[in-house]
């Protein structure tokens, strides 16, 4: 690939466009590579705004590194010869030269010193007071006066010997000048630089590449546009060949109004723009294995417009960002397993401290912030450009999970907690048949989202936790801990806090210890001394008590229930077995064996506990044995009379046996019906006995002896005590009714015994309260304890944890500002570089580039970039790009047939390319080409950046009343008039041609391309449209009384 021996750049588009070139490794590396013949660039680099000088110097010292370091590349990856050269030359104009005041510009000694050191007349020097500012402050340059920037350039070759040096060509070669014609620098120094540097050697080919400014740039811009394309046009006219081609580039698409603009909004394109004219720069000294088809070009239309476009594949910077967002991701994946040890750690403390439910408080209006702020660090993480482009499923998967948790709710712990659940759910497992990673990035990204929010969830629960201690140094070496409040104190300052404190809490610890000891004390004395009255008053109530407390429980002890019913079942049996015998032997037979033990064993326990049971036995026994003789009367009664005792006219003995029974009988029952024990009842020859025996009456009498005595050791109690007790009265009742001893009764009645005797009330508060107060102490020492050993537990992850979030943040700030082009392609709008994803990213190899891939063997991608191109190639038809007001100018008798197309495509693919890269049918209707196609040309060039395809479209013959920018309404013709016309201006600090030799030269009218007469102009022989353009649209301006008349003027440039 060829470029340029010698780069000059002039100004500030000048500088941009150069530095972006430097800085292409594609450029450096075709000067650089190891070449028997090695090659060898230098760039000069020369400007007048001192406030930029300290960034250009850093700037090219960047530059510099990065030379240094391809040619140490280069020169390992091996190769034949040696490395060329990359040389960087800066000119500060205003660095070597004494600039106080005006006096150094314009002063007596100052004007006769510069016009000897460049050749010149002293009294044609046409600075004045009024174009110069009062302090000579040039920190912006000579802002947009091209008369000034002149000045100042005749200035500095005169004074200062760097300046003569560098503009020095020793050898023949190519020399690229970059200028923006706006400007005062460098539209104001670049035809006298050339000049100079043709004086040095006058084979060498100089070619400008003139950027012209935005019609909406100002006035003062669009004044110097216009003279300098007005100089260049007479140059041309006049046969002054100090270009050999004079290359235009507009940059309307960029919106760019100036640096009094907003430079921001347009800081992109304009970026976009200086890299892509590297190709434009790169074509066109590439083309010289065709015949030169600007060699031609009519003088009166002597301006090339040059159009750079670049298809850019984004497979480098979609590898260089998975490399950086590598990165990236393992930072925060550090800080994410350092946090995690940081909660456990925590959370074990708050839940020794505090048990694991507790405590519990209201987060602060700054923890919620600094859950949304984590929260939205992961959401920006999920945003990267590269995520979207490839996309990667666990974006999907984890933008869908905060989406969903933000719809259900607007607060953000709600939202941790919807997000926390999800993730305990399952949701984000990838793995089926549906969901798989794309790529291991992918997968990293997938991991690192999913343990950042499970993070954010135990934050959540950790701050709550926090809020709820009561400590202020406990709570705030916590939150120091988990990175809530920022280092205000050094950890160690901030350990030795804590110790301090834990010293406190120990010595507190030590003396609440001695004063309970010494308050213990002075209460055990105080109940010593008045212990004998407690006793004897305790063994008065145990005298009086005990016994009455034995009986009480001998008699809860009683099975009175079961007993009662063993005697219920005994006396039921026994009615059964009178019920049904029914002799007067059976009757005798009976056994009440059953009755009798049941009742015996019954009125024992009784009689024990001193209860009378004489009577329920008398009762009980005389019912057994009247039911006995109801039934034996019963028989005798019921008994047949014999025959003869039927006959017999008298009252037999049998008969009065049966009376005498039936008389029995009635006694019998009556008496049983008087003591509930057994009722009995006839039918008629048949008998019915019931037991009505009930043990409940038993039960009661039982329970009623029980809350006697209770009731009588509750009096004991009462009497043995001279105050009321009631509470001590209630409980003394509850522990007899749980079967408590006497001994825990006792204890009862000799506490309030103490109550009323001891005088110890303020002793045993004093007690109490220092006995709490201790157990406090204690816990603080416990906690201080904890807590300082968790800080030594903890600080050395929290600051792994600082450093990997340091490390993410900036690793994050590297990626975005390193990003030269964004990987992202989808609608993305472009004005210079048009960035493609090929179909198969994932399978480009990361140590390829296009020129080695297999890229275009794939017919699709094929047919994508052959649309890209054309594309690209329509820009050269769009005026905003072109410049042009007509592409096609005819009337109804000739056409314009001197514009010509050429189109150089330059690509590592060269190759692989082939008729794809063949645009020639993009132009035929838009541009009148010729019979044949012969105003076209093309050329290939296998070079360029790794991905790119870049196009360099030139279209020369375009004379001055065909540029858009110069014949519009609001156009550089229009400004020029107008500062013209201005009191506040000197037109003639606009110039620059000839204001040496005391005049300028500049266009008077224009010529309108949608006028059929003025059309005509063009369409007759170059001579005659150039001697009425001299003669009826260019004047010379005299403003120097010793310049000499039209003629001599004429006779000083060449015709």
């Amino acid at each position: 690939m060829n470029l340029p021996d010698r780069i000059f750049a002039v100004g500030g588009a000048g500088k941009a466009v150069t530095y972006e070139l430097l800085d292409a490794t594609w450029v450096q590396e075709a000067v650089l590579q190891p070449r028997p013949d090695p090659r060898s660039l230098t760039v000069t680099i020369i400007d007048t705004a001192e406030e930029e000088e300290n960034r250009d110097f850093e700037r090219i010292h960047e530059l510099e590194d990065e030379i240094q370091k391809t040619k140490s590349r280069l020169r390992e990856e091996g190769g034949r010869g040696r490395p060329g050269e990359i040389n960087i030359e800066y000119l500060p104009l205003t660095r070597n030269i004494q600039l106080h005041d005006q006096n150094d510009l314009i002063g007596e000694s100052a004007v006769p010193r510069i016009a000897s050191g460049k050749g010149m007349d002293e009294d044609k020097w046409w600075l004045k007071p009024e174009f110069i500012n009062e302090n000579l402050d040039f920190a912006t340059g000579v802002v947009r006066k091209r008369g000034l920037g002149k000045g100042l350039y005749y200035k500095a070759y005169a004074e200062d010997d760097d300046v003569r040096t560098a503009i020095d060509l020793p050898r023949r070669g190519k020399v690229a000048v970059i200028a923006g014609l706006g400007g005062g620098s460098g539209s104001g120094i670049f035809i006298d630089l050339v000049r100079d540097l043709k004086q040095t050697n006058r084979t060498a080919e100089m070619t400008l590449f003139g950027i012209l400014p935005n019609n909406n740039e100002g006035d003062a811009e669009t004044a110097n546009a216009h003279a300098a394309l007005s100089e260049m046009e007479y140059l041309s006219l006049q046969g002054e060949d100090i270009f050999k081609d004079k290359i235009l580039v507009p940059i309307d698409p960029t919106g760019f109004g100036g640096k009094k603009a907003n430079i921001l909004q347009s800081s992109d394109a304009l970026i976009e723009f200086d890299r892509a004219m590297i190709y434009l720069i790169a074509t066109y000294y590439n083309m010289m294995d065709m015949e030169d088809p600007f060699a031609d070009l009519p003088s009166y239309a002597p301006f090339i417009i040059g159009v750079p476009q670049v298809v850019r594949y984004n497979v480098d910077e979609i590898q260089d960002a998975k490399s950086a967002m590598s990165d990236i991701l393992t930072a925060k994946q550090d800080a994410s397993e350092a946090a995690a040890d940081i909660y456990a750690g925590v959370d074990r403390f708050l839940s020794k401290e505090w048990r694991p439910e507790g405590p519990k408080g209201e987060l602060h209006d700054a923890d919620r912030s600094d859950l949304e702020t984590r929260l939205e660090e992961i959401k920006s993480l999920l945003e990267f450009d590269l995520f979207t482009e490839l996309e990667y499923e666990s974006v999907s998967i984890y933008k869908d999970i905060i989406a969903q948790a933000e719809s259900e709710s607007e607060e953000i712990t709600e939202q941790i907690e919807v997000i926390g659940g999800s993730i305990r759910a399952g949701t984000t497992d990838v793995g089926g048949e549906t969901d798989q990673f794309v790529d291991s990035t992918d997968k990293q990204l997938g991991d690192v989202a999913k343990n950042a929010l499970k993070r954010l969830a135990q934050r959540k629960d950790l701050l709550y936790r926090l809020r709820g201690i009561d400590d202020t140094q406990v709570q705030n070496t916590i939150s120091y801990l988990i990175a809530l409040e920022t280092d205000t104190v050094s950890p160690g300052v901030r350990l030795n806090q804590l110790e301090a404190k834990l010293e406190e809490a120990q010595e507190r610890k030590e003396r609440l210890t001695a004063d309970l000891e010494e308050t213990a004390a002075e209460l055990e004395e105080q109940r010593r001394k008045q212990q004998d009255e407690i006793d004897r008053q305790v063994d008065n109530w145990e005298h009086a008590a005990r016994p009455i407390y034995e009986e009480y429980t001998e008699c809860q002890s009683i099975p009175v229930a079961a007993m009662t019913d063993d005697l219920e079942v005994a006396l039921d049996e026994y009615a059964r077995d009178v019920e049904n015998a029914d002799s007067e032997e059976l009757v005798g037979s009976l056994n009440d064996a059953n009755v009798r033990s049941a009742l015996n064993e019954l009125s024992e326990e009784f009689e024990a506990i001193g209860i009378s049971s004489g009577d329920i036995k008398r009762r009980i026994n005389s019912s057994v044995k009247d039911l006995q003789a109801a039934r034996e009367a019963f028989i005798t009664m019921n008994t047949e009379e014999g025959t003869l005792e039927s006959l017999a006219p008298w009252e037999t003995s049998s008969e009065e046996e049966r009376e005498e029974a039936q008389r029995n009988y009635r006694m019998k029952t009556n008496q049983l019906e008087d003591k509930d024990v057994f009722t009995v009842s006839r039918t008629g020859d048949s008998i019915s006995v019931d037991c009505e025996f009930s043990g409940q009456e038993l039960v009661r009498t039982v329970d009623d002896e029980v809350d006697h005595r209770r009731q009588s050791i509750l009096s004991e109690a009462r009497s043995v005590l001279s105050e009321e007790h009631p509470s001590a009265m209630d409980e003394l009742q509850r522990q007899l009714d749980d079967g408590a001893s006497f001994a825990d009764l006792t204890t009862i009645i000799e506490e309030c015994t103490e109550d009323e005797i001891l005088e110890t009330e303020e002793i045993q508060a004093r007690h109490d309260e220092l006995e709490s107060d201790l157990e406090a102490a204690e816990k603080s020492v416990e906690r201080y304890d904890g807590t300082a050993d968790l800080f030594e537990e903890l600080n050395k992850p929290r600051e792994k944890l600082l450093t990997a979030e340091e490390r993410y943040r900036e690793h994050q700030t590297e990626y975005e500002e390193s990003r030269s082009t964004d990987v992202a392609t989808q609608n993305q709008s472009y004005d210079y570089i048009k960035t493609i994803q090929p179909q198969n990213i994932l399978q480009i190899r990361e140590d390829t580039d296009i020129g080695k891939s297999k890229l275009f063997t794939d017919q699709t991608e094929r047919q994508r970039l052959r649309g890209a191109l054309e594309e690209l190639s329509r820009k050269a038809q769009d005026p905003q790009y072109t410049g042009l007001r007509k592409r096609r100018i005819s009337d109804d008798r000739a056409r314009y047939n001197e514009m010509n197309l050429v189109v150089g495509v330059m690509s590592k693919a060269i190759d692989s390319i082939g008729d794809v890269a063949d645009l020639e049918g993009e132009f035929k209707g838009a541009y009148n080409l010729g019979a044949g196609g012969e105003n076209y040309a093309s050329f290939p060039v296998e070079a360029g950046g790794n991905w790119d395809i870049g196009l360099g479209m030139f279209i020369g013959g375009v004379f001055l009343d065909n540029l858009r920018a110069e014949v519009e309404a609001d156009g550089y013709y229009t400004g020029y008039k107008a500062r013209a016309q201005s009191q506040d201006t000197d037109i003639l600090v606009h110039h620059n041609h000839k204001l040496d030799k005391g005049w300028y030269v500049r266009r008077t009218d224009v010529l309108n391309m949608e006028n059929r007469n003025d059309v005509s102009f063009y369409l007759r022989d170059e001579a005659t449209i150039r001697d009425e353009l001299l003669s009826d649209y260019l004047e010379t301006v005299r403003f120097s009384g010793t310049a000499g008349t039209d003629d001599a003027v004429d006779a000083d440039t060449k015709r």
